[in-house]
């Protein structure tokens, strides 16, 4: 029977892979009908007979075109900070061009590949792990075309039948489809093509922030240390490096690690635990309290859980200082009395009061911080421990102290309106003056105090209360000599006697007071004697109406007129009397001294009447040791 070449024979489509092996079984099966029917048609072409062949192809698994790795490095040097995403990337490849998942697991056992409902829903039934951690699968990805995995870390915790509690942690990537009647999982994994991005990955665990504290109050200037209780959980590779970070304010910059503003310290050198961060603090500070807030850092950049722990401190109050070069008496010049038997005024004195909490306390205010003053103005013999400003230590000889009534020492001070120009400036100046009694100790030259001179010591007071230490002027100035007497006798009487007669002894007297600061003599001229005698007119030379001035004699006691010691009165030739009165003491009881004087009336004189002369006294300042 001829070969029906039009006559197809019955057939059944099969569906699935035709594999190599499958092609060549057909051709021969193919080879051998066509034998046997060429061998055959001439002793049978009246009947053929057909056979259907049936095949399953079976689906094969995709495979990796590209290894997976770690899109950023986690290893012990880079981990992944918990909390953080890891991300994982591969290429596969699917022989059907079927699409496909990457499955992360935390083993390496075989993964378990889910079928699609059907060939219409490939991609929607991703693979599972086993056993152990599914750290993630991604979406379904076509072929040849890069699948990402992501997973977000956590500190601790359970995740997906497993837990983030270690640090290192290993992973095994599969590449899975869903074919419907055969879904196939890559025969064998991958865990990184390099060393830098493959298994395992790593998690960095917070530090821990259990408390954090500063040694405050301190000083403005002092170094204030803040101090933490912390520690970071890291072991593998060994244990982090943690800082801490101090900032004025909860400002605190996680992508930076620094403040934002307001940076006031940080951990200098790494530590394991414990870190601790030095401030030392401005100069001029306020006295307050001040807002800290401390956060800690582990070396990759990882804050703690417990940032930030708000840790203010405490500046102290310091009391105000005074340099003795800040000092300046009298607009450094003597000091000069003036004013006989009480207080000669207009002195000067000039201070500039510093403080390290500012010239400008919270108010604002200039000079708000300064409160007051203590100063002692004292012959510099005189220490500031002893003229110390107290109503105790003031003597208008030697020390004028600050804490008096101003009825007893008008000391007044006035802060200069163009000093403290802000809360950085340390310094107010003032300026005072005062007046000086007459019996203040001179120090001049020939005086008990030449050694010497006078000088300011001066404290300030600040707004607190808190009194600062009396310091004394770099340079005194000398305080002159002030010479001085108050006659307190008008006239010298002495009485009547005839020509040719005297005064048995020196029976009238003068009276003068030391009404300046030194111990006196006196020094004494005179005019002769006549009726016509007046300021205006002196008397004329005459033995019958005129008494010369050398008639009279003068001597500290009542001596006898021919006494030796007796001196007689010149119009031309001072006459010094060793007087010796006493340095006045007392403000208000003046020393004093008593002249004793006579007289002999020449026997030529015969006019008769009332005489009269002028006699004129002078203060000399007696030597040392004689009324001092």
């Amino acid at each position: 029977m001829l070969y029906n070449q039009n006559e197809l024979p019955k057939f059944m489509q099969t569906a699935g892979k035709i594999t190599i092996l499958t092609a060549f079984a057909g051709v021969a099966v193919f080879l051998f009908a066509f034998v046997f029917d060429a061998g055959t048609q001439q002793l049978n072409r009246v009947s053929a007979e057909t056979a259907s062949t049936t095949l399953t192809v079976l689906n094969t698994p995709p495979t990796f075109q590209q290894a997976a790795y770690e899109v950023v490095e986690s290893s012990t040097s880079t981990p992944t900070n918990s909390g953080s995403v890891i991300q994982w990337r591969a290429i596969g490849n699917d022989s059907n061009g079927a699409p496909y998942f990457l499955l992360i697991c935390s083993g390496n056992g075989a993964p378990t590949a889910n079928p699609a409902s059907g060939p219409g829903n490939l991609g929607t039934a991703p693979p599972r792990c086993p056993t152990g951690t599914q750290w993630g699968v991604s979406a379904a990805t076509n072929s040849s075309q890069p699948a990402t995995v992501s997973t977000t870390t956590s500190e601790a915790g359970t995740f997906a039948g497993g837990s983030f509690n270690g640090e290192k942690h290993r992973w095994f990537a599969w590449v899975c489809d869903d074919d419907p009647v055969n879904p196939r999982c890559s025969t064998a994994f991958s865990q990184g093509f390099s060393a830098t991005n493959s298994s395992p990955y790593h998690i960095n665990k917070r530090p821990v922030l259990t408390s954090a504290t500063n040694n405050g109050p301190v000083n403005p200037g002092a170094t204030l240390t803040f101090s933490s209780v912390s520690t970071d959980p890291d072991t593998i590779g060994g244990e982090d490096n943690i800082f801490i970070v101090v900032c004025d304010s909860n400002n605190y910059n996680t992508t930076t690690n620094t403040c934002n503003s307001g940076f006031l310290a940080s951990t200098s050198v790494g530590v394991t635990a414990n870190a601790n961060a030095a401030y030392i603090l401005a100069s001029i500070v306020r006295d307050n309290v001040y807002s800290a807030f401390t956060f800690l850092v582990d070396q990759h950049g990882h804050e703690a859980l417990a940032n930030p722990i708000q840790n203010n401190f405490t500046v102290n109050n310091v009391a105000p200082t005074v340099l003795g070069g800040d000092i300046t008496l009298n607009s450094a010049s003597n000091l000069i009395l003036t004013v006989p038997g009480n207080q000669t005024t207009g002195f000067t004195l000039q201070y500039t009061l510093r403080d390290a909490n500012s010239c400008v306390n919270t108010t604002g205010t200039p000079g708000s911080e300064f409160a007051g003053y203590r100063i002692a103005i004292h012959r510099s013999g005189i220490s500031s421990s002893t003229c110390n400003s107290t109503v105790g230590s003031h003597n208008p000889n030697n020390c004028y102290a600050s804490q008096v009534p101003s009825s007893v020492w008008n000391l007044n001070c006035t802060a200069s309106t163009t000093s403290c120009t802000g809360a950085l400036d340390d310094s107010m100046v003032y300026n005072c003056t005062f007046p000086l009694w007459f019996v203040a100790d001179p120090t001049d030259t020939g005086t008990p105090w030449a050694s010497q001179n006078w000088v300011a010591s001066v404290a300030g007071v600040d707004d607190d209360g808190a009194i600062g230490v009396l310091r004394t002027a770099s340079i005194g100035q000398e305080l002159i000599s002030f010479v001085a007497l108050d006659l307190i006798t008008a006239s010298i009487p002495y009485g009547g006697l005839e020509p040719g007669t005297n005064s048995p002894t020196l029976n009238a007297t003068t009276t003068i007071l030391a009404v300046g600061n030194t111990a006196l003599d006196q020094e004494n001229l005179g005019e002769s004697m006549c009726t016509t005698f007046s300021v205006a007119t002196e008397c004329r030379p005459s033995a019958t109406s005129t008494v010369p001035e050398s008639e009279q004699k003068f001597a500290t006691t009542s001596v006898s007129y021919g006494n030796v010691a007796a001196l007689r009165l010149s119009s031309t030739t001072v006459r010094e009397l060793e007087l010796n009165v006493n340095k006045t003491t007392s403000t208000t009881t003046r020393s004093q001294g008593i002249t004793y004087w006579g007289i002999a009336v020449p026997a030529s004189i015969t006019l008769a009447g009332s005489y009269r002369g002028l006699n004129t006294f002078t203060a000399v300042r007696s030597e040392i040791g004689q009324g001092w």
